[in-house]
């Protein structure tokens, strides 16, 4: 329950709402008893020959009160005359009490709806702008269809679940507590020996409801499995068909697939089981009132045959919310499984956050520097750095070289800190970067990757990512620096040309100058690229390697080199092997040291 009450607390800013929503439902349900008093009356009141109908009205003034004051106020409002006169009146009152009943009904329903779905946005607006703080540890361990699957999955069930199930929890209970008191009103005796059913019908539910929460949360996590097949099949489509492997993710999926089916069908044989079995239940109990009050009434005992008729009605009425009531257990433990979920991820700790002294800068002046800097990726036993002592100084182009795993990007990603090291101190001008503002901090760096990162969107959209206030011809001559412009202008709808999921419209040549325009219209102090044209063909990199070298005037580079022969120019070379700076220095000065950047370049020159 406390993982439902976590819910409902998103429920506070409608309480009006809500408080509308619970004065409409208690009119609903006075309204709704009193229409079924009427209609129980009709026979006692107005079809019973006239000649009987006295002393049965003052038998159940004499024996029963309450029950007696409720006919009177029945009797004031059809008023005196004969039956055609009373029937009509009885015909009009009943018309209003249905249409003022269903009014409110309305009005109850639109009210939580509106709270319902405005809960369900709160929390997904919640888990994306939680997800959008998290570090980049937390993708690094976590499958992108898993997260994909809470987000809309998970909590649209969270929808689906509490949208029935809140709008039943106000209306059944108050439903089933004005039928228990006039249950109450008319036999005592008879509604102790209804409530009995009370206790059996909660355990059958929540034994049921139990179980139906542990398979809906196995079913939560297997259809991520699923998405994680078609989510990898789709992006490596290429691959698939290259390599004929179409069959083989056909059966992977099929696979995938099939464990969900098992899943949801155990899960729903459980869940059908709710309806006949309280079914079950609550018509044996009717079957031994329906013993017990028509004995008493045959016997002449406690019970006159109107108060029989009118307690079979009520008990019957109280019968419809009491099933929906059981249904809404099954539904709400679909919705806490789901809800399980979405808040592991909401719990999850922002570890990268700003200091409550965190500093604003607006510009790198001086320089970066590394001291003794180790990192560890989380879950693993190795250092991905040890050791790192560098600086950088304002204005150099600095490269970064070394086998694959060596560092490099680890090296690269410590700088705007998307991740947090575990000994040492990086600082910017002087300043640890722990205790500048993120916002701050990242403003000043630009990044172009290999794996070029692009939206679905127009290519003026994509470059604007880079100054959301930039005007169309700054747009315009950052295009012309990344030696874009001449491909955009010749495209039919040029700047507005829509360029697909990750730009799939471009070649790979297109993709990366116009990353590279993203950055040069953010005009950053601090440029990081990361082999920026190791994936390009030759044309394509001469292309690239021109918008690039515009990219890098009068501005601090620290570039990843896949082509060793594209850094000979650089200020300071460093040089890593196992997590380690194992050379530093010019080209120059590292060939003269004869070590591993000697043979690497040698290599490289002999494959040329």
């Amino acid at each position: 329950m406390s993982l439902y009450f976590r819910i409902l607390r998103y429920v506070k800013p409608y309480k009006p709402s809500v408080l509308l929503s619970l004065i409409s439902s208690v009119l609903y349900v006075l309204i709704n008893a009193f229409s079924l008093w009427m209609v129980s009356s009709l026979i006692g009141t107005i079809i019973k020959p006239k000649e009987t109908q006295g002393n049965s009205v003052q038998d159940i003034i004499a024996n029963n009160s309450i029950s007696g004051k409720f006919e009177s106020i029945i009797n004031n409002l059809i008023g005196p005359g004969d039956q055609i006169h009373q029937l009509k009146m009885f015909c009009i009152l009943l018309l209003i009490s249905f249409i003022l009943k269903n009014l409110f009904y309305y009005i109850n329903n639109v009210s939580l709806a509106y709270v319902q779905n405005k809960l369900i946005l709160d929390i997904r607006k919640a888990l994306y702008n939680h997800l959008q703080k998290l570090s980049l540890s937390f993708y690094d361990k976590n499958k992108t269809a898993e997260i994909s699957s809470i987000i809309l999955r998970d909590v649209s069930s969270i929808r689906t679940a509490f949208t029935q199930s809140i709008q039943k929890l106000i209306n059944e209970p108050l439903n089933i507590l004005v039928m228990v008191f006039m249950l109450f009103v008319i036999s005592p005796k008879l509604t102790f020996i209804a409530l009995i059913t009370i206790p059996i019908s909660a355990i059958v539910i929540m034994k049921l409801g139990q179980s139906i929460r542990r398979k809906a949360k196995r079913s939560s996590i297997q259809i991520a499995g699923v998405m994680n097949v078609l989510h990898e099949t789709i992006m490596g489509i290429r691959i698939v068909k290259a390599f004929t492997k179409e069959k083989f993710e056909s059966q992977r999926f099929s696979d995938e697939n099939y464990k969900f089916y098992k899943l949801a069908y155990r899960q729903d044989r459980i869940k059908f089981l709710n309806t006949p079995l309280n079914d079950t239940i609550g018509v044996s109990m009717g079957a031994i009132l329906l013993w017990i009050g028509g004995r008493e009434v045959i016997l002449g005992n406690s019970l006159n045959p109107d108060d029989f008729m009118r307690f079979i009605i009520f008990l019957f009425a109280m019968l419809q919310p009491a099933r929906k009531l059981g249904k809404v257990n099954a539904q709400i433990q679909t919705g806490l499984a789901s809800a399980d979920r979405v808040f592991s991820i909401l719990d999850t700790p922002i570890k990268i956050v700003d200091s409550p002294t965190a500093k604003k800068i607006t510009s790198f002046d001086y320089s970066i520097k590394f001291d003794s800097v180790t990192f560890q990726y989380e879950g693993t036993s190795q250092t991905s750095l040890s050791n790192i002592n560098v600086k950088i100084n304002k204005g150099e182009i600095v490269a970064l070289v070394g086998s694959s795993g060596a560092g490099k990007s680890t090296f690269i990603d410590l700088i705007p800190r998307f991740y947090d090291i575990h000994n040492g101190e990086i600082s910017v001008d002087g300043v640890n970067i722990k205790e500048i503002s993120l916002f701050s901090l990242r403003s000043l760096m630009g990044i172009v990757t290999q794996e070029t990162i692009l939206f679905n969107d127009s290519i003026i959209n994509n470059i604007r990512y880079g100054d959301d206030a930039a005007t169309i011809d700054q747009i315009k001559n950052a295009a012309k620096a990344a030696n874009a412009l001449e491909f955009i202008e010749e495209m039919d709808d040029g700047f507005e040309t829509v360029i697909g999921e990750k730009g799939t419209r471009l070649s790979g040549g297109q993709r990366q100058r116009i990353t590279i325009a993203r950055a040069i219209l953010k005009n950053p102090d601090i440029l990081i690229l990361d082999e920026a044209t190791s994936a390009l063909d030759s044309e394509s990199e001469r292309k690239v390697q021109i918008a690039i070298d515009n990219l890098v005037k009068d501005r601090t580079v620290i570039v990843i080199a896949h082509r060793l022969s594209t850094i000979e120019n650089a200020d300071k070379i460093l040089v890593f092997d196992h997590g380690e700076i194992v050379e530093m220095g010019s080209h120059s000065e590292l060939i003269k040291m004869n070590g591993k950047y000697s043979s690497l370049y040698e290599i490289q020159k002999r494959a040329n």
